[in-house]
């Protein structure tokens, strides 16, 4: 499935805490992509990871180092949702 959605040219963008990952704060979505999250115990699994083109990461502080998947769905959704809004108002500024 990714790689045809790849083909289409859609980015796979999955959400995971790596070395190559980059953190929410800094992503800027592409306007077509496929969002991948992994499960609450494992994340993504390897084989899927080595099929993405981005790693995004949702900064966190203290002790906790995962979030509920249906959390990381919605903040990752809200931001992708956010930045297309922003990029709206500013096209129909101009």
């Amino acid at each position: 499935y990714l790689v045809r959605q790849r083909d289409a040219g859609l980015r796979i963008v999955a959400v995971e805490q790596s070395s190559s990952s980059v953190s929410l704060v800094d992503y800027r979505f592409p306007r077509d992509c496929v969002l991948v999250l992994g499960n609450e115990r494992e994340g993504v699994p390897a084989g899927v990871l080595q099929l993405v083109d981005d790693c995004v990461e949702i900064p966190q502080f203290g002790q906790i180092r995962s979030l509920n998947v249906h959390v990381t769905g919605s903040i990752i959704l809200w931001e992708a949702r956010r930045q297309r809004i922003l990029g709206e108002r500013a096209a129909s500024v101009q």
